[in-house]
């Protein structure tokens, strides 16, 4: 019996594990809401840092004066797409 409760516990440990697994994966609807409930300019962060190959858990690692760089090059890049969508706006083409 005990053999029995050792096979049985080990095919289990396994469907746990996926179980597990899964559960540590955010589902769609997840990262839709997540992505949702930041600002447009947080996005937008995202969006730019996503363009330097980087993250913001990526971000966290760095030092502060890297953090400070990156985040001066990230705010440079805001300010000029929103200074060209003013001007398409201004000009009267759609900004994107």
């Amino acid at each position: 019996m005990q053999a029995n409760f050792s096979a049985n516990r080990k095919s289990g440990d396994s469907s746990f594990q996926a179980a597990l697994e899964k559960a540590k994966k955010p589902s769609a609807a997840q990262e839709l809401d997540e992505y949702m409930k930041k600002s447009s300019t947080e996005r937008m962060v995202d969006m730019i840092l996503k363009g330097m190959g980087l993250t913001r858990e990526d971000l966290a690692t760095k030092s502060p004066q890297e953090q400070a760089a990156i985040m001066q090059k990230v705010t440079q890049i805001l300010k000029q797409k929103m200074e060209e969508a003013a001007a398409k706006q201004n000009s009267g083409t759609p900004a994107l």
